[in-house]
């Protein structure tokens, strides 16, 4: 913050926040939730007591997903790829180590410690040539890492009762279910902002004929409907260059999906 330039990017990204289209993203966003929210309360899963863990979820994990959702199209198997992550054995063991804290004088000493050196590691990463720093700092995180999980094997062992909960067990498959069950937003979201993409070039293509721009965006709901994979093919090169009947255009569409 004490660098113009940063400061300026911030109030950047916040303006952007307001846009019209964003806050209506973020509106969805959160009738979504609280729909996925409500059904999980349904079957038990879901109490007054995930309510932080709702909204750090919701406007952090939720969020984020939901502005990289145009990855979908860009990586292959991207939505694989989330669903891996959120089922691996460092979220388990990140739930456990977050489950117990040391007492309110270590964590006052630890905690200006921990985000000075997560400054730094985050320094390091832009700047290449402290690679030596870097790696130094990652081996510092590893062992306090460490140390966290063997204060909260210790907890667990001492007390196995407190930590074999229910509540325990459904704070943490909440954010994994909210996840997994938020792809399919992630998915039309992002199928929408292509197809919204693809239009916005469909105009500059057939500027002097509107009938064949209508034409041709039906064509390409109808032939892609709710595939990204068919989507992306369709997408690359400039579209329709040269076609000036409903023909050539049926022509072009035919002959990207068939590559």
């Amino acid at each position: 913050m004490t660098q113009k330039s940063i400061r300026e990017s911030i109030f950047e990204v916040i303006k952007y926040l307001f846009v019209k289209q964003i806050l209506i993203s973020i509106l969805i966003l959160l009738i979504y939730v609280s729909v996925i929210v409500f059904a999980l309360t349904f079957i038990d899963l879901w109490n007054s007591k995930l309510i932080k863990d709702t909204m750090y979820w919701t406007f952090g994990t939720g969020f984020i997903l939901m502005m990289n959702s145009n990855n979908a199209i860009k990586e292959e198997n991207y939505l694989r790829k989330i669903v891996k992550e959120n089922i691996r054995l460092l979220v388990i063991v990140e739930f456990i180590v977050g489950l117990y804290v040391f007492g309110i004088v270590t964590e006052l000493i630890l905690m200006p410690i921990l985000i000075l050196l997560s400054m730094l590691l985050g320094y390091t990463e832009v700047n290449e040539e402290h690679k030596q720093v870097k790696n130094f700092l990652l081996k510092v995180f590893g062992i306090i890492g460490f140390f966290y999980l063997i204060y909260s094997g210790l907890k667990i062992y001492q007390d196995f009762k407190d930590f074999a909960t229910y509540d325990n067990l459904r704070t943490f498959l909440f954010p994994i279910l909210m996840t997994i069950l938020f792809l399919p937003f992630a998915y039309f979201y992002a199928l929408y902002m292509h197809y919204e993409s693809l239009f916005v070039r469909l105009r500059f293509s057939f500027k002097d004929n509107k009938a064949l721009c209508r034409f041709a965006k039906w064509r390409i709901l109808l032939s892609v409907n709710f595939s990204l994979k068919k989507l992306k093919l369709i997408t690359p090169g400039y579209l329709f260059g040269g076609c000036k009947t409903k023909d050539d255009i049926k022509q072009e569409i035919t002959e990207k999906l068939n590559k």
